[in-house]
């Protein structure tokens, strides 16, 4: 609510089903549903149909919401929506990969164990963390420069285990040939979605302001 108050825009929550209990793809499944619902009008919902813009439409998540963000996009490349996507915000995007990208750490203990995380919350995916639904880098994976938006901000923060592949992100990104603009913030010092568990810091309220600034950009 704070980022919808602060940018002045229209948000939808996605209260997608979560694992185990229910396996991916079934947050997937729930959230492509949702922004089918957005774009169609939202069944004549009041605040949609008087104060949405479906011409700026934004897709946004946190960690594992980052990643379902860039899936959106994907799927809105590949299948058309109906709607133009102005924009998807990743913040500290939950991406993963059998081998290290950058500075990530390479011990194996550290590596099955993040591993056996993805394979939790999707046991039916055959590739692991190879699987492009975790690592959009993969061999075999769709080509980012299908991705079905205008623009994209990508947050990392320093200190988090997944900053490397928000950063791998965003350059494969850049050199995919995909026609749209990337942005790229890092909140130095600090941990994964540190803005949720201390809102009023000032890292996190230079990020907001960035968020903010992505978010009105040519409104």
């Amino acid at each position: 609510t704070s980022v919808a108050a602060r940018a002045r825009v229209v948000a939808v929550s996605v209260h997608y089903r979560c694992a185990p209990e229910h396996p991916l793809p079934a947050a997937y499944d729930d959230s492509w549903t949702a922004l089918r619902w957005v774009v169609a009008g939202g069944a004549g919902e009041p605040w949609l149909a008087g104060h949405g813009d479906l011409a700026r439409v934004f897709l946004a998540g946190d960690s594992a919401g980052g990643n379902i963000a860039h899936y959106l996009a994907m799927r809105a490349g590949a299948e058309g929506l109906g709607a133009e996507v102005e924009g998807a915000v990743l913040t500290h995007p939950y991406f993963w990969g059998a081998d290290p990208v950058g500075k990530e750490s390479a011990d194996p203990w550290f590596r099955a164990k993040m591993e056996a995380m993805w394979r939790f919350v999707c046991p039916s995916s055959e590739k692991g963390v190879e699987d492009p639904w975790v690592n959009p880098t993969a061999e075999g994976a769709p080509s980012l420069a299908g991705l079905g938006c205008r623009r994209v901000l990508v947050c990392v923060a320093e200190k988090d285990v997944l900053s490397e592949r928000g950063r791998h992100y965003y350059e494969a990104l850049r050199g995919s040939g995909w026609p749209g603009v990337v942005e790229m913030v890092e909140s130095e010092g600090e941990e994964h979605v540190f803005h949720l568990f201390n809102s009023t810091c000032d890292k996190a309220k230079e990020k907001m302001d960035r968020l903010v600034a992505f978010l009105n950009r040519g409104s």
